[in-house]
């Protein structure tokens, strides 16, 4: 027979058609069986399309807006929710504690993505480095230790964002004066438009640089400076000249301030370093695949950045080399009691206990980058948050001011650590509801499930799937909150309060615990309490950035102020929305 009628006969073409269409079509009933009836997640409640793709998620972690879409699913389908294919959401504490408490639930591959600076506690993926790592830095944040910082917080921080409201309120008063407006009120009784995050943010920024590289960035130098060169260009204006005296001392203050920056750069550059380096971060944590291509194909706007790391990283190399160098010095002369109690000094000296192993110069760097961006920004946006809700309600304002006020009068006193949490315990509880509820790391937080799967509440998941501690969705718990949109301090009062604070789990829980949260704390603590004795708050008028009216327990959380959210969750507008009169106290 002829081979080549065969081939083309109408009879096999119709069985190859048929055998086509049979293979298409059970291709397509098993990938709907096994999608639909015996996925292994099918009982896990959430959107139907997430059983087939994660499009919905990955288009909100594009947009920043990943944490409020957890949430909002909790809201619909209960504290454990699908969010694709093989991922799982968690927003119930016992569950939270059950994923974050052991070794056993490996973080995921994200946090190796964005390592851009190397190794460290937070993003290494391999338990004994995490083991052997937080026995080398356990002791420099350990709650004895960080006490010991208390004199550097002060001054690096606290007076430091002081002396730019105080400059601010200087400058107000006298442009007013010099445009011959006639004043209503004293100079002390002036208010000035401030935009708090700015102010925070470059506070924090100074602070742990200086603790963690023996070097502050000079952030909030650069906006003192410009306030301070308002007030000089002012003088100038109107003839007003320091004397001779005056202008030396104010020279040689100057150099004091300025101790802690470098001279090879300047405070623009190393801000420059610094940002490309957290940009970076996020980048690769959104698109892998660009840490793991050669430099030279990258698009130039992201070579740029990965020149900044490599810029930041050598820089802040040189100081630790140069801090370990200084300190050597100091040790073998008889000065060396004046030696800085700091964080970067601790890891100099730090080893493993068990092997005796010390970190290098580029680990401690490492280090110090990852507690720059865990530190300042999550404690500036909370600092703003807090001012926010208390201006948005003002009898918890009044009420948390008047206790202050009252325990250290005068508005000029140095409030310490112990004081305050001593004394001011309606203060203690404001900012513990403020992390609740606006929490600075409020993002999901992914673990690998173990090979022998995990039970959570009722759902067991098996191996080989993602699930996604979300630190907002556990704040927002109706199960553990009662009116969990509610502004409500009062919560974390008394023997009750004490207990729910275990349940704010803002710092997160278990072996993977943020070891910086007695710093934290004391940064938080220090810097409300002393700002709200020293200055009043308030709205700017006409135009409120939120209504102070309405029933709180319908008003849209998630809209009440536009979040954005990469490693940490921020403000997506800062300068639109964080900007508020500030005035001395007792007189806004």
């Amino acid at each position: 027979m002829d081979l080549t009628a065969v081939l083309f006969s109408p009879t096999l073409h119709s069985v190859l058609k048929n055998l086509t269409l049979f293979f298409l079509v059970g291709s397509i009933c098993f990938y709907l069986y096994k999608t639909f009836i015996a996925n292994p997640l099918g009982h896990i409640p959430g959107p139907w399309y997430t059983k087939v793709t994660g499009i919905v998620r990955k288009y909100h972690a594009w947009r920043h807006s990943e944490h409020h879409y957890y949430m909002k699913l909790f809201e619909r389908y209960g504290p454990i929710v699908r969010v694709g294919p093989n991922r799982v959401g968690v927003g119930e504490i016992e569950m939270f504690r059950k994923l974050m408490s052991t070794y056993d639930m490996p973080k995921s591959q994200m946090y190796s993505d964005f390592a851009v600076v190397g190794e460290n506690i937070f993003t290494t993926r391999r338990q004994e480095f995490n083991k052997a790592r937080r026995r080398q830095v356990g002791p420099a944040f350990s709650l004895g230790y960080v006490r010991r910082m208390e004199p550097m917080i002060m001054t690096e921080g606290v007076d430091r964002i002081c002396r730019l409201f105080d400059t601010q309120l200087r400058v107000a008063c006298s442009v007013k004066e010099n445009k011959g407006i006639q004043q209503q009120q004293p100079q002390d009784q002036q208010k000035v438009l401030c935009n708090i995050h700015n102010a925070f943010s470059t506070m924090t920024t100074d602070l742990i640089s200086s603790l963690a590289f023996g070097k502050r960035f000079g952030a909030l130098d650069m906006l003192i400076e410009e306030e301070e060169s308002k007030l000089r260009a002012d003088k100038e204006q109107h003839d007003w000249r320091l004397s001779a005296e005056e202008k030396g001392h104010a020279n040689k203050q100057q150099l004091e301030d300025n101790t802690h920056l470098v001279d090879e750069e300047s405070a623009q550059t190393i801000m420059q370093y610094s940002l490309g380096t957290m940009m970076l971060m996020v980048l690769t944590a959104e698109i892998p695949f660009i840490g793991r291509i050669p430099k030279w194909i990258l698009p130039a706007n992201i070579k740029n950045l990965s020149n900044l790391r490599d810029n930041f990283m050598q820089m802040t190399c040189n100081w630790v080399s140069y801090y370990r160098m200084q300190m050597t010095k100091q040790m073998n002369s008889s000065d060396s009691s004046q030696q800085r109690i700091d964080i970067v000094s601790a890891f100099i000296k730090a080893h493993d206990p068990e092997t005796g192993a010390m970190m290098s110069d580029r680990e401690i760097a490492s280090e110090g980058t990852v507690l720059l961006v865990a530190g300042s920004d999550t404690s500036s946006n909370t600092m703003v948050n807090c001012i926010r809700l208390l201006i948005k309600h003002p009898e918890t304002y009044h009420k948390v001011c008047n206790e202050i006020r009252s325990q250290f009068p005068g508005g000029s006193s140095t409030i310490t650590y112990t004081e305050a949490v001593a004394k001011l315990p309606y203060l203690n509880a404001v900012i513990y509801e403020t992390m609740r509820l606006r929490a600075s790391t409020s993002g999901a937080w992914p673990r690998d499930t173990p090979e022998e799967g995990i039970t959570l509440g009722d759902w067991f998941i098996p191996s080989g799937n993602v699930i996604c501690g979300s630190i907002g969705g556990v704040h927002l718990n109706p199960d553990t909150w009662w009116m969990p949109k509610r502004f409500m301090p009062e919560r974390f009062l008394g023997p009750e309060g004490e207990i729910r604070r275990k349940n704010v789990v803002v710092f997160s829980a278990g072996v993977r615990m943020c070891p910086g949260r007695h710093l934290a704390m004391m940064e938080l603590v220090m810097t409300l309490a002393t700002v709200l004795c020293r200055y009043d708050f308030a709205l700017p008028t006409p135009v409120s950035q939120f209504s102070q009216t309405g029933n709180e327990d319908n008003e849209n959380y998630f809209t009440e102020v536009e979040e954005i959210c990469h490693i940490t969750t921020a403000f997506r507008y800062p300068e639109r929305d964080c900007n508020f009169y500030l005035s001395h106290s007792g007189y806004t």
